[in-house]
Order: structure tokens, then C-alpha cells, then sequence
């Protein structure tokens, strides 16, 4: 019983891990990083800007819609997420430039610029439609 009752806890635990951008199983995920960011909007790459608190539930929500797009297949598949800890960036200047009003805000960049963005959307089609834009 016991040792059934860990074998849960432990599968649990996991199955929780992999509902985050952030996981090991999902390629195409980088931490933002000021450098990483400059590098990737100069090279006019496609990706989407993910701005999230772990406590944020709205976050939460955004993070299964997007990881269930992502298993979907191609273009979703291969979408790169930056995602930005909103805890330890929020007075950053990126959240000044880029006018950012709070956590669970999602940007999406193609050629160096932005093309859309929601603020604590979560429905499926606000952000499908949303990355379909960098598509």
C-alpha cells in the first residue's frame, strides 16, 4: 500500500511537470535571457513570448493549451517559447519596452517584430489564432 501510494505520488508529480512550457519533454523551450531575447529578434526568428508566474493558475491554463497545440504536430511542434519568469523579471526593461501589463501575457515574433499578442486569454482559438500569426 505504501509503496503504491509513492509510485502515485511520484507518477503524479511528473505528469504535473510536463504541463509546464518548461519541461524536458517539449523541444523549443529556452528561458529568456536579455541576450537570448536581442539574438533572437535580430535573427527575425519565429517564436512566442511566454510571460508566466508558476502560482499564476491563468499561466497554468495558457501552458496546457499551448502544450496540447504543440502535440498536435507540425507547425505547433517546432514552435520556440521564450518564456519569461514574470517573479523575477517584472521590472526588468524588456517588461518596459515591450509594455507588458502582467504575467500570462503571450507575444508572438516573426521577422523581428511583433504580430500579435493576448493578455490572460485562454481559450484554445485566441491562442491557435494567436500562433498562427508567426505561421
Amino acid at each position: 500500500m505504501i509503496h503504491s501510494r509513492r509510485r502515485m505520488m511520484a507518477l503524479a508529480a511528473a505528469a504535473t511537470l510536463s504541463l509546464g512550457l518548461s519541461s524536458a519533454g517539449h523541444a523549443g523551450t529556452v528561458n529568456y535571457t536579455a541576450a537570448k531575447y536581442g539574438s533572437y529578434v535580430k535573427s527575425g526568428k519565429t517564436f512566442l513570448l511566454g510571460v508566466h508566474a508558476d502560482w499564476c493558475s491563468t499561466c497554468d491554463r495558457q501552458k496546457r493549451v499551448i502544450n496540447a497545440l504543440r502535440g498536435k504536430g507540425a507547425p505547433y511542434s517546432g514552435l520556440t517559447i521564450m518564456q519569461v519568469d514574470w517573479d523575477k523579471n517584472r521590472r526588468s526593461p524588456l517588461i518596459k519596452k515591450l509594455n507588458i501589463p502582467r504575467r500570462s501575457t503571450l507575444i508572438m515574433f516573426k521577422g523581428g517584430k511583433e504580430v500579435g499578442r493576448i493578455v490572460a486569454g485562454t481559450s484554445t482559438s485566441q491562442i491557435k489564432g494567436l500562433i498562427d500569426k508567426g505561421f
